[in-house]
């Protein structure tokens, strides 16, 4: 399966959707696998920023935290 994103400004105006690719696309996946990423690296600044961004808020990520309910 083959992507394109026709917005795209390095690709507008795609009249020629193939040669597009060609001369446009880059590998994003192979083989069902991502290209050029370190999933490893991505999961870890993932959890940071989750656990920066619930300390800021005040919110425990232990399971605890529940919202308040709406005042009547």
């Amino acid at each position: 399966m083959i992507l394109l994103r026709t917005d795209d400004l390095t690709v507008f105006p795609v009249t020629d959707p193939a040669g597009t690719i060609v001369a446009a696309g880059r590998v994003v996946k192979r083989d069902g696998v991502l290209v050029d990423v370190d999933l490893r690296a991505l999961r870890t600044r993932l959890l940071e920023s989750r656990d920066r961004v619930a300390a800021a808020a005040g919110v425990p990520l232990d399971g605890t935290w529940r919202p308040r309910p709406k005042a009547a």
